[in-house]
């Protein structure tokens, strides 16, 4: 038995890490799909689409469909934001061998499938997860607690300055120069 993930993966190439069965596959995109929510700029979800994640079609019986589906997720998620998609979900081994249908409403799944989805021969209506903001993205509370020590250390320094005119001009005053 495999030890439980302990944070939630944050790019594609994390999702298949550990990953030996389809049913993992999907725990950990639908983990993904969750830490996707908090993308609120085309850069922070470049940086989550970009490094290739390992290829599970050898790992595991139904590790094509897995490929397939996590390339034409992330295509699906690059059209929708206007990105460029990924180089690595180009790849022909990124195609599953068999159309795969993700519910027994095939007819329905024909014409509803996104095109980036469809191109990897898979049929499912993906979850569109992200969501981008306006303004500045979103911090993490690290980089938060990161920042305002920073701003912190320089407010320090200032004061530290102006103590030291401070006790230079008083200095002055008290040997009668000023």
């Amino acid at each position: 038995m495999t030890t439980p993930r302990i944070s939630r993966p944050k790019t594609a190439a994390e999702v298949v890490a550990g990953v030996k069965t389809l049913e993992q596959f999907g725990r950990a995109l639908r983990d993904w799909q969750h830490e996707l929510k908090q993308v609120s700029s085309r850069r922070q979800l470049t940086e989550r689409l970009e490094v290739s994640p390992r290829r599970l079609r050898s790992s595991f019986k139904d590790g094509g469909i897995a490929d397939a589906y996590l390339a034409g997720y992330a295509c699906f998620l690059a059209d929708k934001t206007g990105l460029r998609r990924p180089e690595w979900a180009h790849s022909g081994s990124r195609v599953a061998k068999r159309p795969w249908f993700s519910n027994v409403d095939r007819k329905r799944l024909l014409v509803t499938t996104p095109g980036a989805l469809r191109e990897h021969n898979i049929f499912a209506e993906p979850e569109n997860v992200v969501t981008l903001r306006v303004g500045r993205p979103r911090k993490t509370d690290q980089e938060r607690r990161r920042v305002n020590a920073a701003r912190q250390r320089r407010y320090r320094q200032r004061v530290q300055e102006k103590l030291r005119e401070f006790h230079k001009l008083r200095r002055a005053l008290a040997e009668n120069r000023i």
